[in-house]
């Protein structure tokens, strides 16, 4: 059985490490290139949804923190090869 805390704070320390990624990425957003844009407009969408998912997570949650957490993860996995792609379209 997960442990809902422990889960929590675990995809929450995932979630800040993503989310000071996203702070830098946006600050040199003005030399992105066009399709860097692109991919940050996904991005963001795909964002949205990791924080919908997140307010799911707790104690009043009517899925199995399972099948939440799971979805989260996907999430989380996909926006850090998205922002590996925008950093390294930045670096060329």
């Amino acid at each position: 059985m997960v442990d809902t805390k422990e889960f929590k704070e675990s995809l929450q320390r995932e979630v800040d490490a993503l989310v000071k990624a996203r702070d830098e990425l946006k600050l040199q957003l003005s030399l992105f290139k066009s399709e860097a844009k692109d991919e940050w407009a996904r991005l963001e969408t795909t964002y949205g949804r990791l924080q919908g998912e997140l307010k799911r997570i707790g104690a009043d949650a009517k899925e199995p923190i399972k099948d939440i957490g799971s979805a989260a993860r996907q999430l989380v996995e996909e926006l850090k090869r998205g922002y590996s792609r925008v950093k390294s379209d930045l670096k060329e």
